[in-house]
């Protein structure tokens, strides 16, 4: 009889052990996985659910080499970031309500920091970087914005914004050599060089040797409902804003 409970107290074990292994995996996966990309190459992957998320804050804490950011149907998710295999970080987010935060954590490779992020084209996002980077590529001309603000520095920086609904704000923060800014629509533009400019190009026209607290608004800003907003609070070399179809 001892034998049989034994036996019995075994497999009880093994069930209970079988169980929780299978709860953590589980739980591991609905955070994060890894994907195969089109190249053949894993890469670190974390995506989440929109549920019924309208508006919304995506946070970058960290810096790294190359950050791209751009809007899309993502099907049921809000977000999709992500790093290459071999890249020194991998991304973790966190959600509390409204506001999505991402830090970098680092994989112990010795690949490039490069960042992608996807967010969804329905929801209306106000995205703020606080990492620096060599290079800020951001491509929102299909989704939805309130404003965009990078706190830290950069080497080049672009930006595509779509049409604004009132006013979309862009706050640049951490001072950039290069800074070009793409308008979705012909609403008025008003841009502040708080921190002084090598050269300032609006439309075509250029400024040279911007003194700080330099502004310039567009005659029909002030009455106008939908408009941009720019603001270089820290020092860039050039700065030049144009519209979208301007450039293709």
């Amino acid at each position: 009889m001892d034998d049989a409970r034994t036996s019995g107290g075994r497999q009880l074990w093994w069930w209970l052990g079988g169980v929780l292994v299978l709860v953590v995996v589980v739980l591991v996966a609905s955070w994060t996985w890894v994907t195969v990309r089109g190249d053949g190459r894993a890469g670190h992957v974390v995506t989440g659910a929109a549920d019924d998320l309208q508006e919304a804050t995506f946070v970058l804490l960290d810096g790294a080499d190359v950050i791209r950011v751009r809007t899309a149907d993502l099907g049921e998710d809000a977000y999709r970031v992500s790093t290459p295999r071999d890249a020194s970080v991998r991304p973790a987010v966190s959600r509390t309500d409204d506001t999505l935060m991402t830090s970098l954590r680092g994989t112990g490779k010795d690949g490039p920091a490069i960042v992608e992020v996807v967010l969804r084209e329905s929801v209306r996002w106000h995205i703020r970087l606080d990492g620096g980077a060599k290079e800020q590529h951001l491509d929102l001309s299909n989704g939805q914005v309130n404003g965009v603000e990078f706190t830290a520095g950069a080497n080049r920086i672009e930006l595509t914004l779509p049409a604004p609904t009132g006013t979309q704000r862009v706050v640049l923060g951490g001072g950039a050599s290069q800074v070009v800014v793409r308008l979705g629509t012909d609403a008025p533009v008003q841009v502040r060089a708080g921190g002084g400019a090598g050269s300032v190009t609006i439309d075509g026209t250029t400024h040279s040797g911007v003194a700080g607290g330099s502004t310039f608004t567009a005659p029909q800003w002030e009455t106008a409902t939908d408009r941009y907003d720019i603001d270089a609070t820290s020092g860039v070399s050039h700065l030049s804003v144009e519209r979208a179809d301007a450039g293709r």
